[in-house]
């Protein structure tokens, strides 16, 4: 017998998925984190802006904002992007990339469960106008039972009917908030709950894991990333538990008259505001260390390294 050469193997037939390589632009996990951290911290801030600039009341929460001018569009296209990212952009292939190695298939549910959550706390919006309005403000309502003309300009063209900051309530099909399930009426804030606490996990607990060979490599700086993250973690789970406990003393435990004063004093001093600020900043800030904003949070073995002469 004679050896005859191997055949050629028969071409393949190409994939109906893109590569990486074939896509017209980068996919570059750390600037993903970097775009969903500067969103984060950029929410209240962007806020606090529209309040100084549009004759917006400062609102009693960030969740309040829905009902500004401007803010509320803000509000709803921060979370939608935040909460489309974390649902759709991690995958369960991302476990074994680097950046994500110490990630488990639990914690890519639990990004998607975070990013859903960000979208339901975006488009179940909190009730009450979150404003005490001295006739200077611009809001944004809901009307029920209007009526009107197709063009409203006046003197030719007016539309009237029962203004309402209640969003299930002004659907037909309840008609007063009484008549709202409970279910949807806790909807909002359990989402936001969820969303909060989930991503303290992630800063305390995930991203404080060894996630690429760069870390374990000398000149890494993941202790000090590790510092942060659970500094900044605390304070997310620190915000969700003030939050939680303050609306079941006032919900369910103290005297309806006492809970009311003390609410009118808490929405005095925007503490709501403030203690979502918190979370929100947190958030933002261990995002973007992720993201290796400044270098400061850089291991040496991921740094570029320059020509040699």
């Amino acid at each position: 017998m004679t050896d005859l050469p191997d055949s050629p193997l028969p071409p393949q037939p190409p994939s109906s998925q893109p590569g990486p390589q074939d896509l017209p632009f980068d996919v570059d996990l750390r600037k993903l984190n970097l775009g969903v951290g500067y969103v984060a911290l950029l929410l209240p801030v962007s806020l606090a802006l529209v309040t100084l600039l549009t004759n917006t009341c400062f609102n009693a929460s960030i969740s309040h904002y829905y009902y500004s001018r401007l803010g509320g569009d803000i509000l709803v296209g921060s979370l939608s992007f935040i909460g489309l990212l974390l649902m759709f952009f991690y995958g369960f292939r991302t476990t074994n990339r680097v950046g994500c190695l110490g990630y488990g298939k639990i914690d890519i549910v639990l990004l998607k469960l975070a990013g859903l959550a960000g979208i339901l706390v975006a488009f179940s919006p909190t009730t009450g106008s979150g404003c005490a309005y001295d006739g200077a403000e611009v809001a944004q309502v809901f009307l029920t039972q209007a009526q009107g003309s197709e063009g409203f300009h006046p003197p030719g063209g007016t539309v009237s009917g029962t203004i309402s900051y209640d969003f299930w309530a002004s659907f037909p099909i309840f008609g007063a908030p009484e008549n709202v399930p409970t279910l949807l009426k806790a909807l909002h804030f359990g989402a936001a709950g969820v969303m909060f606490s989930i991503l303290g996990y992630f800063s305390y607990f995930v991203f404080t894991r060894e996630n690429s060979p760069a870390a374990r490599a000398p000149g890494n700086r993941k202790d000090r990333r590790n510092i942060w993250y659970r500094a900044l973690g605390r304070m997310i789970f620190a915000v969700v538990a003030v939050l939680a406990i303050k609306g079941a003393l006032l919900g369910l435990v103290l005297p309806a008259a006492m809970a009311e004063s003390i609410a009118a004093f808490w929405d005095s001093l925007r503490l709501t505001f403030v203690g979502e600020s918190i979370g929100l900043i947190s958030f933002g800030f261990s995002w973007m260390i992720k993201g290796r904003f400044i270098y400061a949070f850089e291991d040496a073995a991921a740094m570029p390294q320059g020509r040699a002469a």
